[in-house]
């Protein structure tokens, strides 16, 4: 019996000291892990402080590249990078935070802010310009003063606008609509300056001219790229040159006269008809476009997402549509309007507009694409989703030259 309390006795004192040590154990790693997810939470904090402050920069002053470096902050430093040259055309932030012996690293990815980012944009809308049944707008919109329906057009992506107004029937807004928005029409002169300075010292053949007309008719030959060119309407095509030879950078420009364009456009281009100085009244023919048949991608982008033509076209003039049906890839912005040429606004029964890209108008007015319920261009606007983080070289900016958005934030 005496053995056996001794036994007991020594082993419920093992016991004991087992559970004790386990259980110091178990607190001791508890109070490290603490310290390590304070550690690590101080640095994660840091780093995205830096990020934060660096975001602030550019949003104030978008020409700021400087960064920061060991900037003190909660008994830790954060440093800031700016890399332009790993993405071409938007900005890298690099910000690494560190704390005692912790580091994290925040990554921004910012693009330069386009009104390409919209599927359909209208800065002025008058009340008698309707969207109406049988048009449909996949992709976002942004109509700044008004956005006025009839009868039952669809639009898949948000709408943002002014103020709605439905003079029949129901509209369907599969996005979800707001309004009480705005957007203010950005200007487009130092895009057009841009894009024609580009094109009068590429070294190209005729991508530059100034006055007159300048008619455009793009092709694919053997799987190249080719251009035909003409200075009237009643002169012959000029034969096919690859379009890395008339514009070897991309870009064409037509100052004081009227562009004609048309085709198939294989590769990245971006045209503009401009005025100079920019305070001269564009005319019917100056600072004018004329879409004269279909202006399609080689390679389309719906069925191809990795498509690599793209299209854009700034006109300080209006955008005039001279054929209906017609499909026009690309990213269109004019500084008045686009409208139907001709009587194709009295267009009985109305025939497809179809538009893969972005349209961007200063104003729509009321007989622009139809002259009645049934009659002119009937609406399919599907946007290019590439537009939004990639949209063509010198296409306008929304609110104010030189804007960011952010694509991504990686922590």
């Amino acid at each position: 019996m005496g053995r056996s309390a001794i036994y007991m006795v020594m082993g419920m004192t093992f016991i004991f000291l087992f559970f004790g040590k386990t259980m110091s154990d178990s607190g001791t790693e508890a109070f490290s892990n603490a310290i390590d997810y304070y550690e690590s939470t101080q640095t994660y904090n840091i780093a995205e402080a830096g990020a934060n402050l660096a975001c602030n920069q550019i949003f104030m002053n978008s020409n700021w590249r400087t960064g920061f470096t060991n900037v003190a902050m909660n008994d830790g430093r954060f440093t800031v990078t700016v890399d332009t040259t790993t993405y071409v055309g938007k900005v890298l932030l690099t910000s690494t935070g560190i704390f005692q012996q912790d580091t994290h690293v925040v990554r921004i990815l910012l693009s330069p802010s386009s009104i390409a980012k919209f599927a359909m944009y209208s800065g002025n809308v008058s009340a008698a310009a309707k969207l109406r049944s049988g048009d449909t707008v996949d992709g976002p919109i942004h109509f700044n003063n008004k956005l006025v329906t009839q009868g039952n057009p669809v639009f898949t992506g948000k709408a943002t606008m002014g103020s709605l107004q439905t003079t029949s029937g129901t509209p369907t807004f599969l996005g979800g609509y707001q309004e009480g928005v705005n957007v203010s029409f950005p200007s487009y002169s130092s895009n057009a300056a841009s894009i024609a300075s580009d094109a009068s010292t590429s070294g190209g053949t005729n991508n530059y001219k100034v006055g007159g007309e300048m008619w455009l008719r793009f092709s694919v030959v053997a799987g190249v790229g080719m251009v035909e060119y003409k200075t009237n309407s009643g002169a012959a095509w000029g034969a096919p040159v690859n379009i890395t030879t008339f514009a070897p950078n991309g870009k064409i420009a037509i100052v004081n006269g009227a562009l004609h364009v048309q085709g198939t456009v294989k590769g990245e281009v971006t045209i503009t008809s401009t005025v100079s100085p920019s305070s001269t009244t564009p005319t019917s023919t100056v600072g004018a476009t004329y879409i004269d048949g279909n202006l399609q991608y080689n390679t389309d982008p719906l069925t191809n997402p990795s498509s690599t033509d793209k299209l854009g076209l700034v006109s300080a003039g209006d955008i005039t549509i001279n054929t209906l049906p017609i499909r026009m890839d690309g990213a269109y912005f004019t500084n008045t309007k686009a409208t139907l040429g001709g009587t194709l606004a009295n267009t009985n029964p109305s025939k497809q507009l179809k538009i893969v890209g972005s349209l961007i108008t200063r104003e729509i007015n009321s007989t622009d694409f139809g002259t009645g319920a049934t009659k002119g261009a009937k609406f399919y606007m599907k946007y290019d989703n590439r537009f939004e983080d990639d949209p063509p070289e010198d296409f306008p900016n929304p609110t104010v030259n030189n804007s960011f958005e952010v694509l991504s934030w990686f922590e």
